[in-house]
């Protein structure tokens, strides 16, 4: 069992990659925690945090769609270094800024968005890189499920980490050590050969207009992609606040919501120990529409109990809920997707998943201003239930469409349809 959970380790790059990301991923959640907090601290203001949220994010939304036609022009291993050394100089310039106390809020949202267009290029590039990492297909959906894993386990060990350091050293430290973390994996990907694209590309508003299409025509990729983006809008908003809940609401400081944070954590990396155990993509869309159902669940839950150790158990039920919604939609889509298209179809998804967060980061930050944290979180949570509602109902139609899809890449026999 454990062997076949983590059967993508088996090759040297691969593994190589998947250790350093894992160290960069901690520094990563290092850094989100203290930049929130310090706004907060700076600010105490619910819109202030939401903005923040939204500068980081939003480019996940504009600029994805030109980063996977990017991605598809040029030389991968040349364009990763390029993304992981300027997200590693945003945090150093972070971390300058906070030991000299010459940080002001006002420069948050601008060095948020520096990181956020890096981000942007950076996860299609890397995601595109999987096949030549595993020498093959064979592995790839077991290694986007270790790779969703190892953002998780980033995501549970990193907030404790950053509530620690926060509470005694600072922000400036956990921006340090964030820009510290991408040399490990910078590294593992230095080794790969260089990687430049087959032939003159064609236009790039071709190629852009050719990615958008595949998706669109094909009616799983258009429901998934759909349900995801909606999903997205809901309930992830919900991480913006959290310097309120724990405050506010349970009246503690950085180490609460350290706690809240690390237990969506916590159940998004039970979530994907889950997904990586699996052996084919079968089945899969109908794991992806119940996580949304749970996941819209689990965050009203959250909203309305003034519980702390009930809303730490509902938080891990919204991380599961989410990691096996977004991943169980990677996987399905980049394992139908030719490698031609990879690239693009990786942005797209890139875009309706950390792309729409950060309109609901600002959506919910001004609407927590108005009626407040947890009736704001609520509505979302409730949203989210009336999505999941309306893909079930489209579920008979993408399961029959898979059938031949599964049945050509040999996911399934011929004889048989994929649940």
């Amino acid at each position: 069992m454990l062997r076949s959970t983590f059967r993508s380790l088996r090759h040297p790059v691969y593994r190589r990659y998947f250790f350093g990301q894992t160290v960069s991923i901690i520094g990563y959640w290092l850094q989100q925690l203290a930049l929130s907090w310090l706004v907060y601290r700076l600010t105490r203001s619910p819109v202030m945090l939401g903005a923040v949220a939204f500068a980081g994010a939003i480019p996940m939304l504009v600029v994805s769609p030109f980063a996977g036609v990017v991605v598809d022009r040029v030389d991968r291993r040349t364009a990763v270094m390029v993304t992981q050394g300027t997200q590693m100089l945003q945090a150093f310039a972070l971390a300058a800024l906070t030991f000299t106390g010459t940080i002001r809020a006002e420069f948050v949202p601008f060095l948020a968005m520096i990181y956020g267009v890096a981000w942007a290029f950076d996860i299609p590039v890397r995601q595109s890189l999987l096949p030549v990492m595993l020498g093959g297909r064979d592995d790839l959906p077991n290694a986007i499920a270790l790779g969703s894993m190892m953002m998780n386990l980033g995501r549970f060990v990193g907030p404790v980490i950053a509530g620690g350091l926060l509470a005694w050293v600072g922000e400036g430290w956990c921006f340090l050590l964030n820009g510290v973390s991408f040399l490990a994996v910078m590294a593992a990907l230095a080794r790969l050969p260089a990687m430049p694209p087959a032939g003159p590309p064609p236009r790039w508003q071709s190629q852009m207009a050719e990615g958008f299409s595949w998706v669109w025509n094909f009616l799983p990729a258009r429901l998934l992609i759909a349900n995801l983006a909606l999903m997205s809008a809901t309930v992830p908003g919900y991480q913006s606040l959290m310097p309120i809940f724990a405050a506010e609401v349970y009246a503690g400081d950085a180490r609460v919501q350290g706690l809240l944070v690390s237990c969506a954590g916590g159940g998004a990396l039970a979530a994907t120990a889950v997904l990586a155990a699996r052996h084919s993509v079968r089945g899969l869309v109908r794991v992806v529409i119940g996580a949304t159902l749970v996941a819209g669940v689990a965050l009203v839950v959250f909203a309305t109990v003034r519980s702390l150790p009930v809303a730490c158990a509902a938080l891990a039920v919204v991380g599961a809920g989410i990691t096996l919604c977004a991943s169980g939609t990677n996987t399905v889509l980049q394992s139908v997707a030719d490698d031609a298209h990879r690239g693009r179809v990786v942005s797209i998804y890139t875009m309706s998943f950390l792309g729409v967060a950060p309109v609901s980061s600002l959506a919910v930050g001004v609407l927590a201003r108005h009626v407040g944290a947890p009736f704001a979180l609520a509505a979302c949570g409730a949203t989210c239930i009336v999505v999941a509602g309306a893909s079930m109902l489209g579920y008979p139609r993408v399961r029959a469409a898979l059938v031949p899809v599964y049945q050509r890449l040999g996911i399934i026999p011929s004889s048989a349809p994929p649940q």
